[in-house]
């Protein structure tokens, strides 16, 4: 795959990633950045955080995506790759897709490094060697995840591309990647401690994201134990309390543009992309998240204020905070006939939050439908809306689109380049 042709990006990467956000790897692998001591996988380890920075990643187009290719953004602006989010099936030579793509398979290549390179390194003790492959398995578990989650069946490796001969890859079932990740994040959960530095992961963060994981693969299988699971470790990480519990972490050298493309021109924003009409219905009134999520310029056209920082782009990006682990855990129960008076309590945790009154839902059906809406205004423009709508089976009816678009197209370049695609 083109994403692993070279380990060039991993390098430079390590210094502003946005100074090459639309730059592919070049065809070549220098033995100048092998990882041999500490100090390498420091800085490896720093790579790899920066690449969730990428443009197709948590710098602008996946949080875009899984709203925009939804119902919750519409296209504003004057960049065609946006507006072609809205058809389905998505043409499969758009650029937002194909550096979704590129930008995590860019991401794994450089954990994939770390995970080789330890077991050669000599000073580290044991624990500095249990939180390095801990966090390197988080993030590759995380891209992977968010892979799967967008385009369903894709090529997998679990090994760094060292050089030029295997880089083309098949596609491996989407049973068989999520199987995988739920046993990598059980490991990272074991090996990180509770510790984390800006940014970075901790157990906390890997029991998290398994959570999501295992509710994920509840809904592909039916198998009562995952949606249990999910439960248990949602659970867990409540208890803990703490909020964020993962997020991308941005400066004015590695920096985002999502205020830049959400704010009104009369702020000096692109525009790109702004609230839907029926996300703006959809709230309930006296809910808080409205006025926090949402706001109108002088020319009354509504844009979002979830990101403010429209000339430094520093605005941090939550990939996983404390009340989607409530709504997760009242999804799990909903889906598998739980306690109702549990499933309200966890709803109304966050219902409460934001404002309003406690639900008055009373069974499941209607409590399934308050946990859609209720994901929907927590964590609108935060790129969850298309994934939430795939996982519980919900896209066709909601979205009126056809079943088989309901994963992204695979990027013409990779099926033009990778030969066993």
């Amino acid at each position: 795959m083109k994403f692993y042709i070279s380990l060039f990006i991993f390098v430079i990467g390590l210094a502003s990633c946005n100074n090459i956000l639309d730059v592919y790897p070049v065809d070549a692998i220098s033995d100048q950045i092998a990882i041999k001591d500490r100090s390498g996988l420091d800085k490896a380890l720093t790579g790899s955080y920066n690449a969730l920075h990428s443009v197709g990643l948590y710098g602008r187009y996946q949080v875009i995506a899984g709203d925009l290719a939804a119902d919750n953004l519409i296209w504003t602006g004057t960049t065609q790759d946006f507006g072609q989010m809205l058809i389905k099936p998505i043409p499969s030579d758009n650029s937002i897709i194909d550096a979704m793509w590129s930008g995590a398979y860019d991401g794994i290549n450089r954990a994939n490094n770390i995970i080789y390179a330890l077991p050669s390194i000599s000073d580290l003790t044991e624990t500095e060697a249990n939180q390095f492959l801990g966090e390197a398995l988080f993030l590759r578990s995380l891209l992977y995840f968010n892979l799967t989650s967008y385009f369903g069946d894709i090529p997998f490796r679990l090994l760094p591309t060292l050089d030029l001969s295997n880089i083309d890859l098949e596609s491996s079932p989407r049973a068989l990647i999520l199987e995988q990740i739920t046993d990598d994040l059980h490991d990272a959960a074991k090996l990180m401690s509770g510790q984390k530095a800006p940014g970075h992961a901790n157990d906390l963060s890997a029991q998290a994201l398994l959570a999501k994981v295992y509710l994920t693969r509840y809904h592909m299988t039916g198998n009562r134990i995952f949606a249990d699971s999910s439960a248990i470790i949602s659970g867990r990480v409540i208890d803990d309390g703490t909020n964020p519990i993962f997020e991308v972490v941005f400066d004015l050298q590695n920096f985002n543009r999502l205020a830049q493309y959400f704010y009104s021109r009369s702020f000096a924003g692109r525009y790109e992309i702004a609230p839907s009409t029926e996300l703006i219905n959809s709230f309930e009134t006296g809910d808080l998240r409205l006025g926090s999520s949402i706001a109108y310029d002088d020319k009354n056209k509504p844009y979002c204020i979830k990101y403010n920082d429209v000339a430094g782009g520093a605005d941090n990006v939550q990939v996983i905070r404390i009340e989607e682990m409530y709504l997760l855990r009242a999804e799990a129960r909903a889906y598998t006939d739980g306690n109702i008076a549990d499933i309200q309590a966890d709803i109304n945790y966050i219902r409460n939050k934001a404002g309003l009154a406690n639900t008055s839902a009373s069974n499941h059906t209607d409590l399934k439908i308050v946990i859609e809406n209720e994901r929907r205004h927590e964590f609108a423009f935060e790129g969850h809306r298309w994934l939430d709508l795939v996982r519980t089976n919900r896209a066709t009816q909601v979205l009126g689109i056809s079943s088989d678009h309901l994963f992204f197209p695979i990027p013409i370049f990779e099926l033009q380049t990778n030969k066993k695609l």
